[in-house]
């Protein structure tokens, strides 16, 4: 299998995680062409990254999708729990770390400083970090001792935010939020985590 990646995408980051985490023997490129290349748009119409190449050719875009696929795929280490009710706790915070905290602080990394968009997206990631501090586990990961699927997606998420939202508010806005500011510390000491984070830190 081959992903197609890029260290400075934040949703291409939980899939190298999830990668890393279960030790897996896929090849990790560059679109070829570059991302917004008609090469890989033949590759991937969607144009975006992450996406898997599957062992038939068959092509799988999407982090979320992609990950369920490697979990279900390769069950062993797991990245879910086995309880429904914690698995399904994970599965929310996965989604609380993509579409409240990723997609706004993308969003807010392109949009003008000082303007009603970028004013409502800060808004929209300030609730996102709030419940994200009501919902963490306290422990180690977010929803617990072992790494997850939810932390493959807020451990990268979370990294971004000091980078995108301090210039524009000119304070610490993770540390208004204690939990969630001890769980960026205490996510990081998994080897897959550090790794996919240091790949972040040399791409930017």
């Amino acid at each position: 299998m081959r992903l197609y990646s890029e260290n400075s995408s934040p949703f291409s980051a939980p899939v190298r995680i999830a990668i890393y985490a279960k030790t897996l023997e896929i090849e990790i490129v560059a679109p070829p062409g570059g991302l917004r290349s008609a090469q890989y748009h033949a590759v991937n119409p969607l144009g975006t990254i992450p996406c898997l190449i599957l062992d038939d050719g068959a092509r799988l875009p999407e982090s979320s999708a992609i990950m369920e696929y490697l979990e279900e795929r390769f069950p062993l280490p797991s990245l879910l729990p086995k309880n429904p009710e914690a698995r399904a706790n994970v599965r929310l915070l996965q989604r609380i770390g993509e579409l409240h905290i990723t997609t706004h602080t993308v969003e807010l990394s392109q949009a003008a400083p000082d303007t009603e968009e970028s004013a409502s997206r800060l808004t929209r990631l300030v609730r996102g970090l709030s419940a994200l501090q009501g919902l963490l586990s306290g422990e180690s990961f977010a929803a617990g001792g072992e790494l997850t699927l939810a932390d493959c997606q807020l451990a990268p998420a979370l990294f971004r935010v000091p980078r995108v939202v301090e210039p524009l508010m000119r304070r610490d806005l993770i540390g208004a939020y204690p939990k969630v500011a001890r769980y960026i510390e205490t996510s990081r000491a998994h080897p897959a985590v550090a790794r996919v984070l240091d790949e972040m830190s040399s791409a930017a």
